[in-house]
Parts: C-alpha cells; sequence; structure tokens
C-alpha cells in the first residue's frame, strides 16, 4: 500500500487481505514514528 500510512492506520491497513506491504513516505520522518510502524510488520 502507498498512501497516506502513518502510525494511526498502518496497522489497519495491514489488516487488509489484499496488503502485503507498505510505502512509507512522511512517516519516516520521525524515527520513533517509523519505528512504530515498522514493529506492526
Amino acid at each position: 500500500y502507498g498512501g497516506s500510512v502513518n502510525v494511526q492506520n498502518a496497522k489497519e491497513i495491514l489488516g487488509i487481505d489484499s496488503v502485503d506491504g507498505l510505502l512509507i513516505g512522511s512517516a519516516s520522518l520521525e524515527l520513533e514514528n517509523f519505528k512504530t510502524v515498522i514493529s506492526f510488520l
């Protein structure tokens, strides 16, 4: 998925059956946010 991925929606997006990964953009600019999103994988 390559839309607006952030800490608030990443887990929900990954729960969609047809989604098998994320393209993280601005969420990667803050280290703690990036680490949180990565922890959902």
